[in-house]
């Protein structure tokens, strides 16, 4: 259901003093006594996991404790959790988080200036990183378009991605084409179904899409949408400095290689250790 009753508010980010290096390798971290940890949602989708698990330890290398705190898919439901007081920021995507908020914006342009324009004094969006997790179509053989798809092309993708207009729908109208669609859930069945021949769709955070074994699909009418992270932030915290600067150095920082390095990292560390040593290698200032 749409939110109702929402204007404009925007948190410009500013940089504070200086900080200590991001320590060890736990989803709950210890800080000053008699300051309320800092509690940062985490969906079941891994990227929104690393970031979650970045923020609490990035948070804890500025002497702030933080934990973790499981949170639905649903960010409506992440953005009445803000509101009540259970939660204080949440990593999440711009236009995931339009698309479940039913935010009117067609323009990737201003985006994230229509999803703050809709949340407007319920939670404070935060400004975005270079975490874009938009569609990436792959396939094993070079100099595949979109343009050769036919009806009998294969493709396998996520179910988040049939209801994405930038996917089944859009091959659709972009590209005049409904191809034989399979849902997979998992990243690793999605990528050995490519590599026998199938046109995979994987976002840009799974390392399964850029394994060696496939190349990019070419995208000459510019379909795929651009979805960037950001974070949204409880009201109450919009002038915390130190969550703030938290927030935006990570911001600054990250990116796609460095998330999928992360999760490829994780695969066999866990998540906790691999933010750790990442963070290690690239500390906050």
């Amino acid at each position: 259901m749409r939110r109702l009753g929402v204007l404009l508010f925007a948190v410009l980010l500013t940089l504070a003093a200086c900080a200590r290096q991001a320590p060890a390798t736990t989803s709950e971290t210890p800080g000053s006594q008699g300051v309320p940890a800092v509690r940062v949602g985490a969906t079941s989708d891994p990227t929104v996991q690393v970031l979650a698990e970045l923020y609490v330890q990035a948070l804890s290398g500025k002497g702030r404790a933080a934990q973790v705190v499981e949170v639905a898919d649903d960010v409506n439901g992440q953005v009445s959790r803000l509101m009540a007081n259970e939660l204080d920021v949440v990593p999440t995507f711009a236009w995931s988080a339009a698309q479940s908020l039913q935010v009117d914006s067609s323009d990737p342009q201003t985006l994230v200036s229509d999803l703050a324009t809709a949340l407007d004094g319920e939670v404070a969006v935060l400004q975005p990183s270079k975490v874009d997790r938009a569609w990436r179509y792959v396939a094993a053989k070079s100099n595949v378009s979109l343009l050769d798809l036919t009806k009998k092309t294969k493709v396998v993708a996520p179910e988040r991605w049939r209801k994405a207009p930038d996917g089944e729908a859009g091959l659709a109208a972009i590209y005049q084409v409904k191809p034989s669609v399979t849902t997979v859930a998992g990243a690793d069945r999605r990528l050995a179904l490519v590599k026998g021949g199938t046109i995979g769709v994987f976002d840009g955070t799974e390392p399964q899409s850029t394994d060696a074994a496939v190349k990019p699909v070419d995208d000459p009418k510019s379909m795929t949408t651009a979805d960037p992270q950001l974070a949204l932030l409880r009201l109450d915290l919009a002038g915390d400095d130190t969550v703030l600067d938290v927030v935006q150095q990570l911001h600054g920082a990250l990116d796609n290689a460095a998330i999928i390095e992360i999760r490829k990292r994780s695969v066999n560390e866990g998540v906790p250790a691999a933010v750790g040593e990442w963070l290690k290698a690239h500390p906050l200032s």
